[in-house]
């Protein structure tokens, strides 16, 4: 691939530059025959490496490469490393197997010896159950800014080697050749082969040499103290795409996906497209408006009101914005009736002119309409045609979040609004994405207590009536910590008991309450038992949950 020029040339020319080091480019295919195994395909180059250095013996390391544009931290999957490990039923050992992850935008790399990284992974799927999954064995987040790299379990310090791969000289290659070659010498093969082989065995639909595993995004949202939103790629690209085509979009999901926070970051990364900002012309901040179920067709157009005992026509907030030229932004938008107070708007989000009213009730007054014009939005005032028309620009767009749980208790966009708006759908991260994006964000807790939080995210992700998004989880999560900073400075002398049941079931009421106790009974004793058979809580704790909501409702 394109992407690995600066590697590719990097070992090309270690290898050419130093006698004691001899590089080749290869494949699974090639190694295969060499160990006198059946090897699945990969769609990575790999590199053999054979290090003689005088007075000792020689000895020969294999890089499995992952090659990535890292400036969103995006995931990846270990799978033909996984499949080699347990296809050749750890003979692969012998050639001391590396990962080598290697970021082209920056030209970094992060290396581990695959005993480190899969024993890491051994370690942890001994102490708890790590769910199945129909796209990827071994999910793997590198994290170059931390140092990181996590497969379910978190590899840092020591046991990860960083570097400039321009900059990278044969010294500091061969030193950590050995330093891997010494890891794979102390580990624990038979222990690592069982592990990868019972996760292989469990993910059975995973086909490495087939479409490969949409890349996933971290998309910062506050620079500032460091929030982000893990998404697959292809839905940003959709989320700006969507924005760019049409003038209505809707981002829809469960609540806790990050659709508000993903809106914003949309409109700061648009709002210096020349598409959206004419030459010498400026982006204004969008309106912003959270609509609720008492609004009619006057809070979203606008309507006759009584101004100095006259009637006259106030503008609603579709009609503020293009006045002003600025965006509408209608967060939660199913919490009002749109079918009710849209209206004339149907016709004009098709592109249409409608009349929405009149300036007054005088006879001299003129007539209210709403239309389109090319580039920006403006107000045309005609006294001769007796028109005052809002035209809305090329540019201009109402965006809008939607949240499909609530919809089944608040209100559904009929079919005639729906087809006026692009929908965009965001989805609740997967369990094992989840758990990545947990492991990097609470380094303070203990696996046991993420161990628990995840559990709790796959019992809620196993139906469509109860997925929820990451943020409630990570808002547990952040609870947890809290209860365990309390602790310390009360210098609590029964240290366990934070960590017991009870803590979670406060953190989940705290956080989760509200939205539970609107939840369909049948739909909630689902999920009790889902979450008693995973060992999150006990009888007693799900019936003092139940109890605590019931003021919630």
């Amino acid at each position: 691939m394109a992407n690995d020029t600066v590697l590719r040339e990097k070992l090309t020319e270690l290898g050419a530059s130093d006698s004691r080091l001899t590089i080749e480019r290869s494949t699974t295919r090639e190694l295969a025959v060499d160990l006198e195994v059946e090897l699945g395909r990969s769609p990575n180059a790999l590199y053999r490496i054979l290090v003689e250095e005088p007075g000792e013996a020689p000895f020969e390391a294999v890089a499995f490469t992952l090659v990535l544009n890292a400036s969103n931290r995006p995931a990846t999957r270990a799978e033909a490393l996984g499949q080699a490990i347990a296809q050749s039923k750890g003979k692969l050992f012998e050639r001391n197997p590396l990962l080598l992850v290697f970021d082209y935008h920056q030209s970094r790399f992060l290396i581990v010896a695959a005993s480190t990284l899969f024993g890491a992974f051994a370690k942890e799927a001994s102490r708890r159950e790590i769910p199945a999954s129909g796209t990827s064995s071994f999910s793997l987040t590198p994290n170059f800014e931390h140092r990181t790299i996590t497969m379910y379990a978190n590899v840092s310090g020591d046991q990860l080697w960083p570097g400039d791969m321009k900059t990278l000289d044969s010294n500091t290659f061969i030193a950590g050749l050995k330093r891997v070659r010494a890891d794979t010498l102390s580990a624990d093969v038979p222990a690592i082969v069982a592990a990868v082989q019972k996760r292989l065995a469990a993910s059975p639909t995973v086909d490495i040499g087939g479409a490969p595993t949409p890349t996933v995004l971290t998309v910062p949202i506050d620079d500032a103290v460091g929030n982000d939103i893990r998404i697959d790629s292809r839905l940003w690209r959709m989320i700006l795409t969507a924005i760019r085509s049409s003038p209505a979009v809707i981002l829809v999901g469960p609540p806790g996906t990050g659709k508000t926070a993903l809106l914003s970051k949309a409109i700061r990364a648009l709002s210096d497209d020349p598409q959206f900002v004419p030459e010498g012309g400026v982006f204004h901040d969008p309106l912003w408006a959270t609509p609720d179920e008492s609004w009619t067709a006057r809070d979203l157009v606008g309507g006759d009101t009584i101004v100095d005992g006259q009637i006259r026509f106030r503008a609603g907030w579709v009609v503020r914005a293009i006045a002003a030229d600025r965006w509408l932004i209608l967060d939660e938008a199913n919490r009002a009736d749109m079918d009710r107070i849209f209206g004339g708007l149907l016709t004009w989000l098709s592109g249409g002119t409608v009349a929405i009213g009149t300036e007054h009730s005088g006879s001299d007054a003129r007539e209210i309409q709403l239309g389109w014009a090319k580039g920006v939005s403006r107000v045309t005032d005609d006294d001769d045609t007796q028109v005052l028309q809002y035209r809305a620009g090329s540019n201009w767009r109402m965006l809008g979040t939607y949240n499909a749980l609530d919809a089944q208790r608040v209100f559904r966009f009929g079919q005639a609004l729906g087809r006026r708006f692009v929908r965009v759908p965001v989805p609740a991260l997967s369990p094992e994405l989840f758990e990545s994006v947990l492991a990097e964000r609470t380094a303070a807790l203990s696996p046991d207590l993420r161990q628990g939080i995840g559990r709790l995210y796959t019992a809620h992700y196993a139906s469509a009536a109860t997925v929820l998004g990451p943020a409630l989880f990570l808002a547990i999560a952040g609870y947890l910590v809290s209860a365990l900073l309390l602790q310390v400075d009360a210098e609590d002398s029964s240290p366990a008991a934070p960590l017991s049941g009870e803590i979670m079931a406060e953190a989940y009421v705290v956080h989760v309450g509200t939205w539970l106790a609107q939840l369909e009974p049948q739909d909630r004793d689902a999920l009790r038992e889902r979450s008693q058979q995973a060992g999150i809580f006990s009888n007693a704790e799900w019936d003092w949950i139940e109890t605590m909501i019931v003021s919630l409702a």
